[in-house]
């Protein structure tokens, strides 16, 4: 049975979404976000079930000729990478059927249904070891995103299973120590989730709340408190601060939705204005990984991104954290669908961090380092490979918002859009080349004339706003920053034109990194962080001639899309930071004062 396009839990919620997130229907026709969908699904094959389930034959007392995974995922947190598998599976099988994921997808639930306890238990590990480590938080977690991955993918029983799954946590013994635990300020997310799916109970929502929220921590962000984000002051042992916590603040938005208490959605934003204000890097990287970082303090704007301080190694830019950021901004954008801030800051998670970090069908590295060299390769399982692959099977998700009356365009990339409306499917053909080029066509599609409200999202970092035409004729003006909405009865072959002039942006570095006697800047093209490619010619990085705010205009543009030479600088190109693999490159050239 066909699920419905979206899901709509307003009549459930105190707060409502103003638009939904498509659950289907919606298919990549090419460019970027195709070629990045397609080498997930080869990436995810590279996966081998036997290690995959090998702890949940260990469990039941099964012979196995089969290795674990080693590391940390694995070792210390059995499991993790059946539902690494489930995540990038299951949500790539909502918008096409690939066989060979749609037979790993059944495999798996198969051993997780032939493992799960009478009450509902479903980890490979003894219930007495549940409140250790990650196990209550994260490892719940991605088993929960798993679960519902593989349902919205089309598995008939995965949603029965992670119902009692849920009613299993509900009752946990070890709820009232739960929020003390190792990490714990990312569980706050999990049972939200199952709430948001036709599964959802309100005891899912009230234990949450009951049991997860820290009141003292919301409170320091309702008062913008400066070292909120990095020192956490809880009773009991926290062995750090994080930028997981992002994870967290998805949960508390869901449960703002849920309870429609004020001061939820006060902390959710204050969190938000201060991880954007002085924890992001130039691009969108999250610069928060953990307090002490490989022996380095964090602190508001160190913006940190030599590899190395003192023969210590920095560590920023984590995928995860990313993931997380990218899917609060989505919640947010729901909420509030005419802030164009939370699309921007979802647009440049994509490009620059997490595209950023797929290595074609080999790899999807750990973090975005913007020095020196990208990240090496880890191993196929790890926390943000697992992050990745869900965000990578997710990726048609990320173009529109929509109801039953209105479609918002809030990504654009080539796309075939087949939108459930209140009175028919109306068919949309989306054809760009963006972001290579802004030029953007839709085309609708639908058995007969109907009136529905279109909304365009024009992105603040354009040259200029955009003149919107309809037919080859001007209706109006779309504004930067803004949505153009434009309601009128619709007829079948209408077709929407404009051109996106995307603009460049130079930003002044501050930071740790400063380089005494130089200036650094960084450089972003629309949504894009460009790179200057090229070998060290400093020891503290790559210096160019003249002055940083005019580099642009020493730019020369090649036969390559946004591939640009610059002027008396042979050595050295310009390009777009996620297209780089091994090369040598820095996003932070120098210029002398």
């Amino acid at each position: 049975m066909q699920q419905k396009q979206y899901d709509d839990y307003n009549a459930k919620l105190a707060v409502p979404d103003q638009l939904f997130t498509p659950l289907h229907g919606v298919r990549l026709t090419g460019g970027l976000f195709r070629q990045v969908f397609d080498n997930n699904v080869q990436f995810i094959q590279r996966l081998e079930m036997d290690r995959m389930r090998y702890w949940f034959d260990v469990k039941q007392g099964k012979n196995t000729t089969a290795e674990p995974y080693p590391g940390h995922f694995e070792e210390n947190l059995k499991g993790q990478t059946a539902s690494q598998y489930l995540m990038g599976a299951g949500n790539a099988l909502r918008w096409e059927e690939i066989p060979a994921l749609r037979a790993g997808v059944d495999e798996i639930m198969a051993f997780l249904e032939e493992n799960a306890e009478d009450d509902g238990f479903l980890m490979p590990i003894d219930k007495r070891d549940f409140a250790y480590r990650e196990y209550p938080h994260y490892v719940r977690i991605w088993l929960t995103y798993g679960l519902i991955a593989a349902a919205r993918g089309g598995h008939p029983k995965a949603f029965a299973l992670l119902r009692r799954w849920q009613d299993w946590f509900n009752q946990c013994p070890d709820l009232p120590v739960i929020k003390y635990l190792e990490l714990a300020f990312q569980g706050v997310v999990a049972s939200p989730s199952v709430y948001m799916t036709p599964i959802g109970r309100k005891e899912d929502m009230e234990i949450c709340r009951q049991y997860y929220e820290e009141t003292w921590r919301l409170a320091q962000f309702i008062a913008q408190e400066a070292d909120a984000v990095h020192v956490r002051r809880q009773h009991g042992k926290e062995p750090h601060s994080h930028g997981s916590e992002i994870e967290g603040f998805e949960g508390y938005l869901d449960l703002y939705r849920y309870f429609g208490a004020p001061y939820l959605l006060n902390a959710v934003l204050g969190f938000w204005k201060m991880y954007q204000e002085h924890w992001q890097h130039v691009g969108g990287g999250i610069v928060m990984i953990e307090t002490l970082s490989n022996g380095n303090p964090l602190f508001p704007d160190c913006n940190y991104f030599l590899k190395e301080h003192g023969g210590l190694r920095s560590t920023y830019n984590e995928l995860c954290c990313t993931s997380f950021w990218l899917h609060l901004n989505q919640r947010l954008h729901r909420l509030f669908p005419d802030e164009e801030k939370y699309v921007f800051e979802m647009e440049q998670s994509i490009y620059n961090i997490a595209i950023a970090n797929q290595s074609g069908t080999e790899d999807i590295r750990y973090c975005a380092y913007l020095d020196e060299q990208k990240q090496l390769p880890v191993r196929l399982n790890h926390c943000c490979s697992g992050v990745g692959t869900r965000i990578f099977g997710s990726l048609p998700e990320y173009l529109f918002t929509l109801n039953e009356h209105t479609l918002s365009c809030d990504l654009y990339a080539d796309a075939e859009l087949a939108w459930e409306t209140e009175k028919q499917t109306v068919y949309v053909k989306e054809t760009t080349k963006y972001p290579l080029d802004g030029a953007v066509s839709l085309v609708f599609s639908m058995e007969s004339a109907q009136e529905f409200t279109l909304r365009l999202r024009i992105p603040h970092y354009l040259e200029e706003n955009a003149e919107i035409f309809l037919n080859g004729k001007r209706v109006g003006t779309g504004v930067k920053g803004t949505y153009f909405v434009l309601r009128r009865i619709w007829q079948p072959g209408d077709e929407m034109m404009f051109c996106l002039k995307m603009a460049w942006q130079s930003h002044f570095y501050h930071g740790v990194d400063e380089e005494e006697g130089y200036d650094r800047y960084s450089y972003t093209y629309g949504p894009l962080l460009m790179a200057v490619m090229g070998e060290r010619n400093h020891k503290k990085g790559i210096v160019l001639s003249g002055r940083g705010d005019e580099l642009v205009g020493k730019l020369i543009p090649s036969e390559h899309p946004l591939h640009y030479g610059v002027d008396g600088e042979n050595a050295f190109r310009i390009v777009p930071y996620y297209e780089l693999e091994s090369e040598a490159f820095t996003c932070f050239p120098m210029f002398k004062k």
